[in-house]
């Protein structure tokens, strides 16, 4: 007993040690950006702009999101957003007031569209401020969002494809540092 209660102190201290060692770098992001810059055409795309508007609005300041969501989607749609799945408008709601109590700030910016038909392809880039166990964290994340539309133009499928270690998880004590160094590990090959 007293060897396993050791060894689990030992493997929380390396945790913590390398949490504590691994910077979270933002250079892969610039470095992506210098390469694929946002595209000039992004403002003329009108179906997309209530979704910008939405996500762009989700931080502790913002107004009621209440109409922008109805605004946006269907009342039965698919949404995931790799962290969540949802299926209508009330429970899309719960999960962004939520989120939006648990951030400082965000913004949301679309980087290019493609638009096929019923289908967009949506190229964004999202910053988030927010306090974890009492310090502050600045957080950036590249992803996609698919979207598909309804006759009346709102959002009956959202699917998100961004890398939500970068984004979310590697700020999480223990957690983060770990996947920090099986990333950094793997980038040696």
């Amino acid at each position: 007993m007293k060897y396993s209660l050791v060894l689990c102190c030992l493997l929380v201290s390396a945790c913590l040690l390398v949490t504590a060692c691994s910077p979270i770098e933002t250079s892969s992001i610039q470095e992506y950006l210098a390469l694929a810059p946002t595209e000039p055409s992004v403002q003329t795309n009108q179906r997309i702009q209530a979704f910008t508007k939405l996500y762009d609005q989700l931080d502790s300041s913002s107004d009621p999101i209440d109409e922008s969501i109805t605004t946006t989607y269907a009342e039965k749609f698919y949404f995931n957003d790799t962290l969540v799945t949802l299926h209508d408008r009330q429970n899309l709601l719960k999960y962004l007031k939520q989120t939006q109590q648990n951030i400082d700030a965000m913004s949301f910016k679309v980087l290019s569209v493609q638009d096929n038909g019923q289908d967009a392809y949506v190229r964004w880039l999202m910053k988030t401020q927010f306090k974890l166990l009492g310090q502050e964290v600045d957080s950036q994340s590249i992803g996609f969002s698919h979207l598909r539309f309804n006759a009346d133009n709102k959002i009956i499928l959202h699917q998100d494809y961004w890398d939500n270690m970068q984004g979310f998880y590697q700020h999480i004590p223990i957690i983060g540092g770990v996947l920090r160094w099986i990333k950094n590990s793997a980038s040696h090959y």
